[in-house]
């Protein structure tokens, strides 16, 4: 498969975007928390790839490859575009898929609180995680949300397993740094 340029062969392409459609997905909507940015940035890889495809070097995995493409677009992305974070009267609060307008219709005062405050929690971390660098993103999108272990990820980012273990730790940590900051600029909201 690898020899054979994906554009000059529709088999190719097939296989390729079939294989990598899913995780390219997963890992595009960890670093950009939003499904249709998500499918907009593994296109966009998915192009570049087609586009680059004779740069590939194949001694390496050809996920870490693409891995590393889509990670660059995502870069690329934020570069372009500041996000907002809106509290949406729509938006879903919970696993039950109840919406802010749905909880105040049905909900005692305190349990109005407590969903409110649950749902700007998650913005914050998502604002906090949108804050941190692309690296420590892409480190905690993999082990956290993707389950990979500690030597997956090293194959996929090409690093060592001891380079892995530290990014986590100093990802956590700025990212647990990031969330304490933003509880204290948030008034009348702490951790």
């Amino acid at each position: 498969m690898l020899g054979v340029s994906p554009a000059r062969n529709q088999e190719v392409l097939e296989k390729f975007v079939a294989d990598y459609s899913e995780r390219g997905y997963q890992f595009a909507f960890g670093l950009c928390r939003n499904a249709e940015d998500a499918k907009e940035l593994v296109q966009e890889a998915f192009c570049r790839v087609f586009r680059k495809w004779n740069q590939y070097d194949s001694s390496q995995p050809l996920e870490a490859w693409f891995i590393s493409i889509l990670r660059n677009v995502y870069m690329d992305s934020v570069k372009r575009y500041e996000r907002r974070c809106v509290l949406s009267l729509d938006a879903t609060l919970d696993e039950d898929g109840g919406s802010l307008s749905d909880c105040l219709a049905d909900a005692n005062e305190e349990e109005v609180l407590d969903r409110i405050s649950r749902q700007r929690m998650a913005v914050e971390v998502q604002k906090a995680l949108r804050g941190l660098k692309v690296e420590y993103k892409a480190i905690l999108t993999l082990y956290d949300v993707e389950g990979l272990t500690y030597e997956r990820i090293a194959q996929v980012l090409q690093c060592p397993l001891g380079t892995v273990r530290s990014r986590i730790s100093r990802a956590r940590s700025a990212l647990k740094e990031a969330v304490l900051r933003m509880g204290k600029e948030v008034n009348g909201y702490g951790m």
